[in-house]
């Protein structure tokens, strides 16, 4: 996936979304000067070989660093949580060597996530989860979308885990949007969805498809919700379930 120039934010062309040393870049996240690149999504999320090709967006180098423990915690407790809950579902080798090397994070996750009776009972931290759930969201709608005003935008964040959702939620929440409102000419969604048009009436409608990551690893999909803000939703190994809209 190659980076397009295109407008971004408050800082005119590129600001947010292009890598050029010719211009000043703001890092998605905070705003200020981006001297890094940061993948999207974090490989975290991800195992070993790396898709080719992951999706960068400029930041900083504060904001670069400043979210991995959180990365960490967030992929391990759903990683164990979704081992406690399916009997026939191992955790992740990266899984693994992570607690082995960090028993502070080994001894916080034995404490938060418990089975008793047969039953599995667990206390996510929210504050750190939605921390990390809107990190990936603002990358992901930075990188699809030309403009993306982070800064005016009422932010609403939803999740559940798999085996708490109803089969009627679950399909809704794949389903593929249809919209007849478009992004802008020249962003990366503007070549992505598949576009209807009726040729009688001229009348256009736009599917928001996924975008599969690394298959049964992570998924996202970013589309425009019904007051044109942007939405953007994510599945994290095929457990977490989060929506995010921009609005």
């Amino acid at each position: 996936m190659q980076q397009r120039k295109r407008p971004g934010g408050d800082g005119g062309l590129g600001y947010y979304t292009s890598w050029e040393k010719s211009i000043g870049n703001g890092c998605i996240y905070c705003g200020k000067p981006a001297t890094t690149r940061e993948h999207v999504p974090s490989k975290a999320f991800l195992y070993e070989p790396f898709p080719e090709n992951l999706p960068t967006m400029p930041a900083c180098f504060d904001c670069n660093n400043g979210y991995s423990n959180d990365e960490k915690y967030v992929a391990c407790f759903l990683d164990v949580l979704k081992n406690r809950i399916y009997y026939d579902y191992a955790c992740q080798e990266s899984t693994a060597q992570r607690l082995e090397k960090d028993s502070a994070l080994k001894n916080l996750l034995d404490e938060s996530i418990r089975t008793s009776n047969g039953k599995v009972f667990f206390e996510v931290d929210e504050n750190r989860l939605c921390r990390i759930l809107l990190k990936l969201a603002r990358g992901h709608a930075g990188f699809e979308f030309d403009y993306v005003n982070f800064d005016d935008a009422e932010i609403k964040i939803w999740y559940d885990f798999l085996f708490n959702i109803p089969e009627d939620v679950l399909l809704e929440f794949n389903r593929i949007p249809e919209s007849q409102l478009f992004p802008e000419v020249g962003s990366r969604s503007c070549t992505t969805p598949f576009i209807v048009q009726n040729v009688k009436t001229g009348e256009a409608r736009t599917f928001m498809f996924w975008n599969d990551v690394q298959e049964h690893q992570y998924r996202y999909q970013v589309s425009l919700n019904d007051s044109g803000g942007i939405c953007v939703k994510i599945i994290i190994f095929e457990f977490l379930y989060c929506r995010i809209d921009f609005d």
